[in-house]
């Protein structure tokens, strides 16, 4: 057999991560190939291309529904990726709750995805897809639950389109979750205890405060749309009036730089003292490379 027989069969290809495996972290699944995100929100999507090096490439926005952007988007966001593959996070009909006691055994995300009642108990609901945040020092877990129905019609679309959903999470849950392991792990909250996170995502809004090293009180809202900042700052009101003095303020949003809401929301929480811990282009790193 000669060299060239064996290099049309045998290619690093076949060592690669199969694209469809959600165990692994996607700049590896991904590895070599082109890869489009998407982040949906109620009344707007914006998108951005991934290079077959894991660079950020082409952007856009537009408003609407996402079946009618998807429709007038599909040849551009097919090109923009190898074999149509998307990473996909919806901002739209979830909620994040606190929960205490639930399974943290090593394959908890596996059997959220398989099996979610033997983690849940009683809490499950077949009608919702989960996630879960654990507190690191405490029992206290955030629990994300997800409208299935919306999230099948969500891949039927792409499907439709020829599309494949490679992941589908919430964009403002993998906002959270990214800031409060940052928090953790530099310290900022071992001194008191205390802090209040604000994360927003195409106007959906989440507020966490954790008060004496526990997370004591939780609310959010999906779906507000980008001009529903006065109903945001009735959610993080509160959690910040009942914050201890001197409690650290934080705040978390996908890293558009030109969004009215950021941009809007931002303004109301610098007078609390808060401060952005947003980077550009976090929420595509977020949803695409891990």
């Amino acid at each position: 057999m000669q060299l060239a027989d064996i290099k049309s069969v045998l290619s690093f290809a076949a060592f690669r991560p199969d694209a469809d495996d959600p165990e692994t972290p996607m700049a590896r699944r991904f590895e070599g190939r082109k890869m489009l995100a998407l982040n949906i929100s109620r009344t707007q999507v914006t998108w951005r291309g991934f290079t077959r090096k894991g660079k950020l490439d082409s952007f856009g926005i537009q408003d609407g529904d996402f079946a009618d952007v998807a429709a007038a988007r599909a040849e551009e966001w097919r090109s923009l990726s190898d074999g149509g593959w998307c990473a996909v996070s919806i901002n739209n009909r979830f909620i994040i709750s606190l929960e205490n006691g639930l399974m943290r055994a090593d394959n908890t995300p596996h059997l959220l995805r398989t099996n979610p009642r033997m983690v849940l108990g009683p809490k499950f609901d077949r009608g919702k897809r989960y996630a879960i945040c654990h507190h690191p020092a405490s029992t206290a877990s955030m629990l994300l639950a997800t409208e299935d129905s919306m999230v099948r019609v969500t891949e039927d679309v792409m499907r439709g389109l020829g599309l494949r959903p490679a992941r589908v999470c919430c964009g403002l849950f993998a906002l959270i979750e990214h800031a409060i392991g940052n928090i953790y792990a530099s310290g900022k909250s071992s001194t008191t205890g205390n802090f209040v996170l604000i994360a927003a995502c195409e106007g959906s809004i989440a507020a966490l405060s954790e008060q004496e090293h526990q997370w004591r009180d939780l609310r959010c809202r999906s779906g507000l749309g980008t001009d529903g900042v006065e109903t945001a700052l009735q959610i993080i009101s509160p959690l910040v009036a009942k914050a201890p003095p001197g409690t650290p303020v934080y705040f978390i949003s996908e890293g558009l730089p030109d969004s009215a809401f950021r941009k809007d929301l931002m303004e109301q929480l610098e007078r609390v003292g808060a401060r952005d811990l947003t980077q550009d282009d976090l929420i595509w790193k977020l949803v695409a490379q891990h």
